[in-house]
């Protein structure tokens, strides 16, 4: 089952209502959600290959960090999503913005949730 926090991300990257109905724990929350809505799913292979191929190399093989490339793993999906939007805008925010933007520049909004609650859920 998947952490209250990354129920919070998911929804804060798709928006909510549609995806919380979708993926209700219990009757009464998807009695109240609109049946019509589109269900968004989080694809956890797909975010780890794309943890393998773009983001262990620098954070480590569990999100743990290594020299100046910070741990991952202790943070929650929304501080990760925050942070791969900004760096997929191009803004820079930290020594390493330049390695960050190019990664980040090629994810969707779909790759974003996804990493996010891999990497913050994968190596608990």
């Amino acid at each position: 089952m998947l952490k209250t926090h990354v129920l919070a991300a998911v929804m804060l990257v798709f928006g909510g209502a549609s995806w919380a109905g979708s993926h209700a724990t219990d009757t009464t929350a998807a009695a109240d959600t609109d049946a019509s809505a589109p269900a968004e799913t989080v694809d956890l292979e797909a975010a780890e290959r794309i943890f393998r191929k773009s983001c262990r190399a620098c954070h480590g093989n569990k999100a743990q960090g290594a020299a100046s490339y910070p741990e991952l793993a202790d943070k929650t999906p929304e501080y990760i999503a925050e942070k791969l939007e900004i760096y997929r805008s191009g803004e820079k925010i930290g020594p390493n913005s330049i390695l960050m933007i190019s990664h980040a520049k090629k994810l969707s909004d779909e790759d974003i949730a996804n990493i996010s609650v891999y990497v913050a859920t994968a190596f608990d």
